[in-house]
């Protein structure tokens, strides 16, 4: 049963921090973005806002490469550790009261708040078991391979679109309608 649970949270793992990557890297716009969202959260000096864009950048794509079988733990302690610095930053963040986009998974997100911090707890939480699983032994037949990696999968993609589902349950300030003029005729609320 380890075995499954530990190719599940390599999967999803691997997944989430994939997204990040590709997220940052798909454009120079993305990653124009993404330095300008870590710019904005002023937790490192502006001088090494570049250089601590590709340090992070370089550990997010190293993630998934770590949580190949032969080194599933590595994977696993990178992406925790990872995970708890970008907790730290939002964390600082919003006690500034700053409103700085999320640019986790390089789209223009929503402004970084406690949901991002209950996502990365979670994700933290994941790969913590991670490192528990990964001292598991023993043969997986293909289908529950290929069970535990679909279930993985499928995971990492809802925290990836952790935003998305979140805003269907939170409600949203209502945003004006168009602005009609009175007396005019032949509108939709016209008979």
């Amino acid at each position: 049963m380890l075995e499954h649970l530990d190719i599940a949270l390599r999967c999803l793992i691997g997944v989430v921090f994939l997204s990040a990557t590709f997220g940052k890297v798909r454009s120079r716009a993305s990653w124009r973005e993404f330095v300008a969202s870590l710019a904005a959260m002023r937790v490192v000096p502006t001088r090494l806002v570049p250089a601590t864009a590709g340090a992070v950048g370089l550990a997010e794509a190293a993630v998934p490469v770590l949580l190949l079988p032969q080194t599933g733990r590595l994977g696993h302690v990178l992406a925790a550790l990872l995970l708890v610095a970008f907790s730290s930053g939002i964390v600082v963040t919003l006690r500034r009261r700053q409103r700085v986009a999320c640019r986790c998974f390089g789209a223009a997100g929503a402004p970084l708040g406690r949901r991002h911090l209950l996502r990365n707890g979670l994700l933290i939480t994941a790969a913590l078991f991670g490192v528990a699983a990964g001292s598991a032994s023993g043969g997986v037949a293909p289908a529950g391979v290929a069970v535990a990696a679909v279930a993985g999968a499928v995971g990492g993609l809802l925290f990836v679109w952790f935003d998305d589902i979140t805003d269907l349950f939170v409600a949203q300030p209502a945003r004006p309608g168009p602005v009609v003029r009175a007396g005019r005729r032949g509108g939709p609320d016209d008979d």
